[in-house]
């Protein structure tokens, strides 16, 4: 079972890879091999998630999406690229051996050693910092994905939806559940369509994978943002290691395949690019002219990176919205020039517009919208209108019994003309904000204490950016204003957490505080690090590179030493578990050895997903209750799972992680189960329905199917075998004639 997983993991990492980095690489080599690493990186992240997005669902809206077309079309393009590259390359070299005979081939040889020796000298440069980069990926990638290497099931009860949704891509049917953000269904629908890949296992292991993704784009926009290139580790060194409980909910979502968490990476991407166009902006040639706005690759990016975050989800975009709106303010005199504004309303506009044009076309076709974006259009509307109601109430209640002000106060207030007054309140307002900001969101979220503390690292390092405005060194201004930006960020963050956590602020619930922690987090983390660089910006006019070189990477070092220390290192993720390894590993043997939809699997419902596309399944809760009357179940095999132990229903659990990865000692990892009985199968299931019966009525359930399959033994000997069966679990099976198929009412006959 292990070489089995081992090997899943295995095609889904390189079907990743393929998708992420060979395909664009290859395609659009032309475009990209002048660029930068990091443009080639913010073009191989996006593109491809932009084109397959616009491909799947283009095809299905025309009904005509086939596996065996897209792939043609895919690996057509593909092959089209090489053949094309190939040729280029044969035609350079034939006329070169022409022209210069066999000494060319001695100069090829000298131009490539050439060219290898400078890459090794580049790499030389950056060793430590490669080296550290990959340490840091490499332990993302295994915290991330420890869970689902132990427990092969989902972790997330919403992850089943979307592969439905991915299955009936599969299907030819794009917005079967009604138009929504699909990019990253369109994404994970390419694994089974160009690679074979089973999408169970790509829901189980692509998140831990793609994980890398969201760390990379993280580490380029700090390293844009910050000037000692190693504060970005520092960042990400805490984000690793510290234990903060309030992040635990969202840090584990992490480790599921839910679209806004697979589209966080896109925030970082956006205010990467927006933040290097407006310091490397500049005019282009057209027929011998300058443009009088600036246009370059890093807009084209932005723009990209922005479609991509609405077609994987509207959080990320909103996301996006605050971290890019926190550099623009800062920048706000430079964005207003004509060069600038022009091109980045245009930008938007047409990021926004592509990104939504496949969901319009949904809406044209007759499909209405995904219920929870309804329900997120709603939430939002009602919160307006309870902060208008708290306005109102405001004005007649002078301001409002919050702001804990005395008659006298009031009496003061009141004497001044109506232009004072409404000052003097909106005053008032805005610091009972900041402190509910502070109390809400800082103490809120890192739990008082701790809150305190960032909340003052933060007040210092917009002390050292006040002093560094003074200075008339325009480097160290330039950081500077990158450093504001970073903190005003922090502060949004902190505000849509209030607002949130704190509807009497009256402010819209843009996003939910919960799912918005891990990427807060992210970006209050980068404010800690802020006096940190400031000091190695500092150090690097008074000691050696070198120097600072060793200092940091000890004190990478003792980041995770000190979490260790002082005994606030995060402990293993938990997860959310629904049904034993060996259902997962049984199904997928069914699906195996028997012929496709041959069968009928009997069992709770989370194995409805990883059946659809080959055989049928029946939920165990209809099972037990039609088998008292005429039932039947017309396939050639019908299996029945049974839980000897019924599980505690997506209860939570703790895996036993190495030291080194998680703190030991915290949780424990069991898996909490009850007991099948004689007695339990005797109650009555009435009072469950078909949800709670597999929570509060499971032992009961379980019981009952336990019951049948016995009784039915007895009814018809040797009929029904064990297929599968351990100390928790054991699945029946029977064979039958599917056209003269078992009367499942005990005791009726065939």
């Amino acid at each position: 079972m292990i070489q089995y997983w081992a090997l899943e993991y295995g095609k889904v990492f390189f079907a990743y890879i393929f998708l992420i980095f060979i395909w664009p690489l290859v395609v659009f080599w032309n475009h990209i091999k002048r660029r930068s690493a990091i443009y080639c990186f913010g073009f191989c992240v996006t593109v491809p998630i932009f084109i397959i997005n616009a491909g799947v669902l283009l095809l299905g809206l025309l009904d005509i999406l086939y596996d065996w077309l897209f792939a043609c079309l895919f690996y057509g393009v593909f092959l089209i690229a090489v053949y094309n590259r190939s040729v280029r390359i044969f035609h350079f070299l034939h006329q070169k051996s022409e022209k210069e005979g066999v000494g060319h081939f001695v100069k090829i040889r000298t131009d490539i050693l050439k060219i290898l020796r400078r890459i090794r000298e580049w790499i030389s440069l950056r060793t430590g910092e490669y080296l550290l980069l990959f340490v840091f990926l490499l332990f993302g990638l295994i915290y991330f994905s420890y869970n689902v290497f132990h427990l092969h099931c989902y972790g997330q009860s919403d992850v089943a939806f979307h592969h439905l949704w991915v299955n009936d891509l599969s299907n030819g049917e794009v917005f079967s559940y009604g138009v929504y953000p699909e990019a990253m269904h369109c994404f994970i629908y390419c694994f089974s369509a160009l690679f074979g890949v089973a999408t169970y296992s790509v829901m189980l292991f692509l998140p831990g994978i793609h994980i890398i993704i969201l760390f990379l784009s993280v580490y380029c926009m700090l390293r844009e943002i910050f000037y000692w290139r190693y504060s970005a580790f520092f960042v990400l060194g805490l984000y690793l290691t510290i234990n903060f409980p309030r992040f635990e909910y969202s840090m584990y979502r992490l480790q599921t395949m839910l679209p806004m968490e697979f589209g966080l990476y896109t925030q970082f991407i956006c205010t990467l690019f927006l933040v290097r166009f407006i310091e490397r902006g500049k005019s282009i040639i057209v027929r011998g002219r300058s443009t009088k706005c600036y246009w370059d690759e890093n807009l084209f990016l932005f723009m990209i990176s922005l479609a991509v975050s609405i077609e994987i989800h509207f959080y990320t975009t909103i996301m996006a919205f605050i971290l890019c709106i926190s550099f623009l303010l800062l920048r706000i005199r430079t964005i207003v020039k004509f060069r600038y504004w022009i091109p980045l309303m245009v930008s938007v506009t047409l990021g926004c517009t592509i990104a939504f044009l496949p969901m319009v076309g949904g809406v044209l076709s007759g499909i209405p919208l995904e219920g929870s974006i309804n329900w997120g259009l709603s939430s939002i509307t009602e919160n307006n209108k309870e902060e208008i109601k708290e306005q109102d109430d405001a004005e007649n209640d002078e301001v409002g019994d919050p702001l804990d002000l005395t008659a006298e106060d009031w009496e003061v207030v009141n004497r001044l003309p109506d232009l004072g007054q409404k000052v003097v309140r909106g005053i008032i307002k805005m610091e009972y904000v900041v402190k509910e900001v502070y109390r809400k969101g800082y103490q809120g979220m890192y739990r008082n204490e701790r809150g305190s503390r960032i909340f003052a690292v933060t007040l210092i390092a917009g002390g050292l950016c006040l002093l560094g405005v003074l200075s008339k060194c325009n480097t160290i201004k330039k950081y500077v204003n990158k450093y504001f930006a970073l903190i005003l960020a922090s502060f949004l963050a902190m505000l849509v957490t209030a607002a949130y956590d704190a509807p009497e602020l009256g402010l819209p619930v843009l996003i939910a505080g919960d799912r918005y922690c891990s990427s807060a987090h992210m970006i209050v983390l980068a404010v800690m690090i802020v006096p940190i660089d400031i000091l190695f910006f500092i150090g690097s006019f008074l000691v050696k590179e070198r120097i600072l070189y060793f200092v940091s990477l000890s004190f990478t070092a003792g980041i995770y030493l000190s979490m260790q220390l002082f005994n606030i290192y995060h402990s293993c993720l938990y997860y959310r578990i629904s049904r034993y390894d060996s259902a997962v590993m049984v199904t997928n043997q069914i699906i195996k050895t028997f012929p496709k939809n041959s069968y009928t699997v009997v069992s709770p419902i989370e194995e409805i997903c990883q059946l659809d596309l080959y055989g049928k399944h029946l939920e165990i809760y209809d099972f037990v209750r039609n088998c008292d009357e005429n039932y039947t179940i017309p396939t050639e095999y019908v299996f029945i799972y049974v839980e000897k132990k019924p599980i505690v229903y997506y209860q939570y659990y703790y895996s036993d992680a190495p030291a080194w990865l998680s703190a030991k000692g915290k949780l424990e990892s069991e898996i909490k189960a009850s007991e099948i009985s004689y007695e339990a199968a005797e109650k009555d299931l009435e009072e469950f329905d078909g949800k709670s019966c597999y929570s509060a009525g499971r032992t009961i359930l379980e019981s009952k199917a336990y019951k049948w399959c016995q009784d039915f033994s007895q009814v018809y000997p040797e009929v029904l075998n064990v297929y599968y069966e351990d100390d928790s679990f054991v699945c029946f099976y029977l064979e039958q004639d599917k056209n003269q198929p078992y009367n499942l009412a005990i005791g009726k006959g065939k």
